[in-house]
């Protein structure tokens, strides 16, 4: 029987073709009569693959896991500090703050916050949609690096630092390895968003050009619903723990019910929802003298919430600590 021959010489022009390799002598296989069902070709050899697999199966998602958190409320609720405590976590350091609303003061000595440094050295003042765009593409790059430990690895993560600090790469003894990125909030990102498909900017507005500004029609909606939705995901799938504040509004269903909802423009505030693993609606009440925080992870009559980690089974964070969140949904280990 005669050796089959190697796999073809890859055509860069063929789209899925693999990558070239030195072929590999395959050993003769005769067939056997009971090998009903063997996977030989016509020759007696097994088949080579051509091309990559449509798509590939794999465990281990838990080794990895990275959670992706949406909370809303009221202002001045706490959402951004909740997120905040989230410096005082080894595991998720370091951490890149992309400030939306300008809250620095909200963040600086707050007692809930211990460490409020790891925030404020790697805050992102934005002011645009094309930044948080922006942000997002430079962590794709960013994350390629971060788990390597040899010296370039550190050298190009250092050098890429340094130019967005305005500094010396030998002035970073250590460059940051972000693992959590806190937008703040998704409902300002909505905003200007929508600002930049209508052409609208704060110097045309204060010069008093306000009444040749155009009204959102549906063109606009539309486009502005794709954005959010393709930003949310895009975040979403990079390997690190996402964490998303939102105003939230008082708004009547379908079904003539009011809810709490996050408050973002048209269907966004359901559909951005099904991005995340927890959505959390956070209440701040007073309880004598103390102050009593709930993050609600069940959805509620008059709220909406969601939880897909169902070892939490408890419908809410009393007093929520993003250490405590992870150590609920079985993220983190007790210490």
């Amino acid at each position: 029987m005669a050796t089959p021959t190697p796999s073809p010489t890859h055509n860069p022009s063929a789209v899925g073709s693999p990558i070239p390799v030195s072929p590999i002598p395959i050993p003769k296989v005769v067939p056997t009569p009971t090998s009903v069902g063997s996977p030989l070709s016509p020759s007696g050899s097994p088949p080579v693959a051509t091309k990559p697999p449509p798509f590939t199966l794999g465990g281990g998602i838990l080794n990895k896991a990275w959670l992706k958190l949406l909370v809303y409320g009221a202002p001045g609720v706490g959402k951004s500090t909740l997120c905040g405590t989230s410096a005082d976590v080894a595991q998720m350091r370091d951490i890149l703050w992309v400030d939306c609303e300008a809250g620095q003061l909200g963040i600086i000595d707050n007692p809930r916050i211990a460490d409020d440094g790891h925030l404020t050295n790697n805050r992102v003042a934005v002011t645009s949609f094309k930044q948080v765009s922006d942000v997002h593409d430079w962590l794709v790059g960013h994350c390629l690096y971060r788990d390597l430990t040899d010296a370039r690895s550190a050298d190009v993560l250092r050098t890429q630092e340094a130019r967005l600090r305005g500094c010396d790469p030998k002035d970073i003894a250590e460059p940051a390895r972000f693992r959590t990125v806190i937008l703040d909030s998704i409902s300002e990102i909505d905003t200007l968003s929508n600002y930049e498909l209508l052409g609208v900017s704060e110097a045309r507005i204060l010069s008093g050009d306000s009444e040749n500004v155009e009204v959102a029609t549906w063109d606009e909606f539309r486009k502005n619903n794709m954005r959010i939705q393709m930003l949310l995901r895009a975040f979403r799938n990079l390997p690190m723990h996402l964490l998303v504040t939102s105003a939230a509004h008082y708004k009547e269903d379908e079904l003539k019910k009011r809810h709490w909802e996050p408050a973002l423009t048209g269907q966004l505030t359901r559909q951005v929802q099904g991005f995340f693993d927890i959505v959390g609606y956070l209440q701040v009440s007073q309880q004598a003298d103390k102050v009593e925080y709930r993050l609600n992870v069940q959805p509620g009559t008059v709220f909406y919430a969601k939880n897909r980690r169902a070892t939490y089974t408890k419908s809410h964070f009393t007093d929520p600590f993003m250490k405590t969140i992870l150590e609920g949904v079985g993220l983190l280990k007790p210490a």
